[in-house]
């Protein structure tokens, strides 16, 4: 009896994991991978270089001159792109980088050697670029009401590289570069600083009157060039104020010509009817300024091969 009784105990152990084993044959489905992967948030790499080789690739690949590659931007993609800021303002970097993706773009946490690892948002076209938008840098945590712009890559020759060095030093908001050659487009469209529909300019305006509503005194340093052998007799740079000049805007080029003149650089102010070629008047960024500070800054060949003394004269005035 006890032998059988042990046999039964056996038979029934044997039997239950049988239907155990059999039950893991037929799990309950999981979810598809595929659906996750669709949804899944966007992760922000980090990027460690120097900012001046971002400039060098962006000049390389951008839309030369009559080239006709420059692709002008929909509503909705310059909508997505002032979204695109808002979103970095307020610290939604997932969401942002998802949108930037939809709009072939790439946003990424930017360490720069050339700025004591100082840590931007990096807003860039994918390469290989198709459309000519442009290269944004927007400062980590940043509280500063400076925004540093370079409409004119190429055509002005080092002029993002001069706005490099003004966004480092000032520790400025943003660095805006635009995308194009001015003259890729026979159109003109390609010219953000007179076109109106760019991601440049929906960049600019949304920036700057996020940094107006929360700070109340946005500036923005537009840095332009021109080269002597066409403007014989200028000075080696020229202040504009864009249509209107502001009674602040004329008080800081007042304070930035003296501490350039101490340093024996002679400027010029747009406030009469010389030097009207280089004042930005039909300028679009400057036209949008509502409030704020818009500095349109002319610097001949030799300034901006070293811009050390312009610099220095823009913490001067800035930095404090």
């Amino acid at each position: 009896m006890r032998i059988s009784h042990i046999i039964s105990i056996l038979l029934m152990i044997i039997m239950l994991s049988t239907v155990g084993c059999t039950s893991q044959l037929n799990p309950t489905p999981l979810p598809s991978v595929t659906a996750t992967a669709s949804t899944a948030p966007a992760v922000l790499d980090t990027i460690k270089g120097s900012f001046r080789n971002q400039i060098g690739v962006l000049e390389e690949n951008m839309p030369r001159a009559n080239s006709e590659r420059y692709v002008i931007p929909t509503n909705k993609e310059q909508a997505d792109f002032a979204t695109l800021v808002s979103m970095i303002n307020t610290r939604e970097s997932t969401r942002a980088a998802d949108l930037a993706a939809k709009n072939d773009y790439t946003l990424s946490y930017y360490v720069d050697r050339g700025d004591e690892h100082a840590v931007s948002y990096l807003l860039r076209e994918k390469r290989p670029i198709q459309n000519g938008w442009g290269l944004y840098a927007f400062r980590a945590d940043s509280t500063s009401n400076i925004i540093v712009e370079a409409p004119h890559p190429l055509y002005d020759r080092r002029t993002p590289a001069v706005a490099l060095d003004v966004y480092r030093a000032l520790d400025a908001r943003a660095l805006l570069i635009a995308g194009a050659h001015r003259n890729a487009n026979s159109d003109g469209s390609a010219d953000v600083a007179h076109a109106p529909e760019s991601i440049f300019q929906s960049v600019h305006e949304s920036l700057s009157q996020e940094i107006q509503a929360e700070l109340g005194n946005v500036i923005i340093l537009q840095i332009h060039g021109f080269h002597t052998s066409k403007h014989d007799g200028y000075p080696q740079a020229v202040f504009g104020f864009g249509k209107k000049m502001q009674p602040t805007e004329f008080a800081f080029a007042q304070e930035l010509r003296d501490a350039l003149i101490e340093q024996e650089i002679n400027v010029g102010l747009c406030t009469g009817n010389i030097w009207q070629d280089l004042c930005g008047t039909t300028n679009i960024q400057a036209s949008s300024v509502n409030g704020g500070v818009f500095l349109h800054i002319e610097m001949d060949e030799k300034m901006r091969k070293n811009d050390a003394a312009f610099v220095a004269a823009l913490v001067q005035v800035f930095g404090k």
